[in-house]
């Protein structure tokens, strides 16, 4: 058994796949940018990511990354605004250094806190309306469509009650006048806010967001609401990992009674470059299962670097010439038990064919 883990080594030459994200996500005439990494689940894409982010950090130009899974908080309701604070905290800790600099960092993470409140005043008219909105009250709306039963009684009513209660005692304290706080107001100076941080810190902020077809529906769509509140500002670009098809049929469980059309434009209109990770055929699928069952064997440093160089070399040169066979991969390697490992890699080949054509098998990673 293995890990069923993102890999920050290239087993199935997703290198090229990652070089592609970073030649886009590093453009500056692409910038701002949101790029989709789409694939089924297990077929690569948090491999993907970290291969990206790996890259990017042997870059000469700077870049402050930021990944955030968006699974670690599935269970919170204040879920689409962790993606929020993550953000915030990871400029505040990289602007430590430069007291000015932190002091404005500091400032755009404390508009968080007004971002949330915004959400709690919009839901309701918000929910009647049929937008999307990032607070709790969505919560409170919904029990009056008949509780989590699909019958609405008296037990109902008095916990639509009680949570707006527990809402508004929450949150004694921070609702001001109503003049004095306006919603528009505060999406554009919390924008402004983060544009104006960027610019000091002249460095590309490049933010991947993985595991999003872990998440219920709800959840899922609420973080791709949050990240529209940074779409198409300076310096910024999005790398977004998910299943396409989990995320389409997410968006009506969000948007009550939304048409086929909005499902298939919902993310068509979030992300601007979809980029699809290869279903794996039986020469990455054979790779793969060798470069296992090599680390399996023990096989550790140079000569497991060796073995995998010579793998990839040989898939991306599978257009032209045949695959390396097992006798090449190990020739001039001095590996212990090397006859033991010789068969091993004979039953991964036989192996590979099974895995990468059986119509009852999904994917491999």
């Amino acid at each position: 058994m293995w890990s069923d883990k993102e890999s920050k080594i290239d087993f199935l030459n997703f290198n090229e796949t990652a070089e592609s994200i970073k030649d886009l996500i590093t453009e500056k005439e692409l910038m701002p940018i949101s790029v989709g990494v789409f694939g089924d689940w297990g077929a690569g894409k948090s491999t993907i990511l970290e291969l990206t982010k790996a890259s990017l950090e042997t870059d000469e130009q700077e870049y402050i990354q930021v990944h955030f899974d968006a699974w670690t908080f599935q269970g919170y309701d204040d879920a689409k605004a962790a993606l929020l604070e993550t953000i915030a905290s990871t400029l505040v800790k990289k602007a430590a250094d430069d007291k000015n600099l932190s002091a404005k960092a500091k400032e755009f993470a404390g508009r968080i806190d007004k971002i949330r409140l915004m959400g709690l005043l919009m839901d309701g008219g918000a929910a009647l309306a049929g937008i999307p909105t990032m607070g709790g009250i969505q919560k409170f709306m919904g029990l009056f469509s008949g509780g989590d039963d699909g019958e609405l009684d008296v037990g109902d009513v008095k916990d639509a009650v009680d949570g707006a209660k527990d809402v508004a005692r929450k949150n004694k304290g921070l609702i001001k006048d109503k003049t004095s706080f306006s919603p528009p107001k505060e999406i554009k100076e919390f924008r402004k806010a983060y544009s104006d941080l960027l610019k000091e810190f002249d460095k590309p902020l490049i933010v991947y967001v993985d595991n999003l077809d872990r998440c219920s529906p709800f959840n899922a769509i609420s973080t791709l609401e949050a990240i529209r509140l940074f779409l198409f500002l300076p310096n910024t670009a999005f790398v977004i990992a998910a299943d396409e098809d989990m995320i389409r049929l997410a968006v009506p469980e969000y948007h009550k009674g939304a048409s086929q059309r909005h499902q298939t434009d919902y993310l068509d209109k979030l992300i601007q470059i979809p980029v699809h990770v290869p279903r794996p055929g039986v020469l990455e699928v054979r790779a793969y299962l060798m470069m296992l069952t090599a680390q399996d064997h023990g096989v550790t440093g140079a000569q497991l670097e060796a073995i995998r160089c010579a793998l990839e070399e040989s898939l991306r040169l599978s257009w032209k010439q045949p695959q390396i066979t097992v006798d090449e991969l190990l020739q001039d390697h001095a590996i212990e038990k090397h006859s033991e490992l010789r068969s091993k890699f004979v039953v991964a080949e036989q192996l590979a064919p099974l895995l990468a054509e059986s119509t009852n098998i999904v994917n491999v990673r």
